[in-house]
């Protein structure tokens, strides 16, 4: 099964965490990040609990004008090949901001329908991000969208430790 959480509201990760201690009692979780770097409350959570492997690719900053694309774009390569060898090891392979990361141009949406091909059909498969694109929810079993109606951050509050981060 495929699942994606997407859209512009607060909670993707949340949920992707969320299913991941879920799973963790039955199943062999792995926990991937391609844009964060593994310095959060949740993922520091994640790396504490038995039937979880966390791994983080990103380099924990936020991509704007300016960003070194060239090396994002190989951050998110080496954790989708990661997630594909893998794959074979876990049950549920959980990949955060993959959609985002293609959103921003740095892999390519053939790259991510690549890789979800190549999962075998008995594993559970979870990408985050903003921007899923029409392929990727067809391609998907179930599609959750998160929507931003209002948010403390368009008041000016910054992220708080152990609520955002």
């Amino acid at each position: 099964m495929i699942q994606i959480y997407t859209g512009e509201g607060k909670g993707k990760t949340t949920a992707a965490v969320g299913l991941a201690v879920r799973a963790s009692k039955e199943l062999k979780v792995l926990f991937i990040q391609l844009i964060k770097n593994g310095d959060s409350s949740e993922t520091e959570a994640l790396k504490n609990i038995p039937n979880i492997d966390f791994k983080a690719f990103g380099s924990g900053q936020w991509i704007v004008e300016g960003s070194d694309m060239a090396k994002e774009a190989k951050n998110a390569r080496n954790a989708l090949m990661y997630a594909r060898e893998g794959a074979k090891n876990y049950d549920v392979i959980i990949v955060d901001e993959a959609v985002t990361v293609m959103s921003l141009g740095l892999i390519t949406e053939k790259e991510i329908l690549d890789f979800l091909g190549e999962i075998p059909e008995n594993k559970e498969i979870v990408l985050t991000g903003r921007g899923a694109t029409e392929k990727l929810i067809q391609k998907a079993d179930l599609v959750t969208e998160m929507r931003k109606i209002k948010h403390y951050y368009d008041k000016g509050i910054k992220a708080r430790k152990g609520i955002e981060l």
